[in-house]
């Protein structure tokens, strides 16, 4: 399950918990003393989270813009890690998931400015988006190879069907072309029929009257 998943009230008695396990484990030797936990601190950070992913429309947006504007206005770093959790926090129109991962980054990049406990939600928060990340950018990768197949489908169906009609247009054009030719064989038949006919027949055929008027004056 995601950490996004989660009731902020699970969440935060977690993440304390890790942390106190960790200071029991030994803290790591810095110059620099780390602010005090603040389970309250840390609560209002998961709520925003919790409001975010599942508010209606109206109430997430009233929510993001108070973030933002508290984040624009006053960057602390309190007011930053809301604002970015508030990025990465899928569920909600303005969800920024690089603008936020960019300000985990640079949260992270200086640790002494946070407690431990807000160390140990930045850094979940930032595996998280950078899985969520990694996945979107294959949705896309696999979405992108399907539309090219789908395409390269179609043009070769489009191939396949001016082919066949290709076919369909030939076909008639030699059954137009042997009618032709037989007609042609036709009359060059009927022309030989004539041609071979013997010359007195060709008389008779062509004058009976002459030959019929020939034998009435004998």
């Amino acid at each position: 399950m995601s950490w996004m998943g989660l009731s902020p009230l699970v969440l935060l008695m977690v993440l304390l918990g890790g942390c106190t396990l960790t200071g029991q484990l030994g803290r790591p030797t810095t110059a620099y003393a780390p602010p005090a936990a603040d389970a309250g601190a840390l609560y209002i950070y998961l709520e925003t989270m919790n409001a975010l992913g599942n508010a209606d429309p109206a109430r997430q947006a009233t929510m993001f813009h108070e973030v933002e504007h508290d984040f624009i206005h006053a960057p602390t770093t309190a007011n930053t890690l809301r604002y970015a959790l508030a990025c990465v926090t899928p569920g909600h129109p303005a969800t920024h998931p690089d603008e936020g991962k960019r300000l985990l980054e640079t949260l992270l990049a200086a640790p002494e400015h946070m407690t431990q406990e807000e160390r140990t939600l930045a850094a979940v928060a930032l595996n998280e988006t950078n899985a969520r990340l990694k996945l979107e950018t294959e949705n896309r990768r696999l979405t992108a190879t399907l539309d090219g197949q789908s395409r390269s489908q179609a043009n070769f169906d489009k191939r396949v069907q001016a082919q066949y009609d290709e076919n369909i247009r030939l076909r008639r054009a030699l059954a137009e072309a042997q009618q032709k030719l037989d007609a042609i064989k036709e009359i060059e038949r009927s022309i030989i029929e004539r041609s071979s006919t013997p010359s007195g027949n060709r008389d008779a055929t062509t004058h009976p009257d002459e030959a019929q008027s020939s034998s009435t004056r004998r």
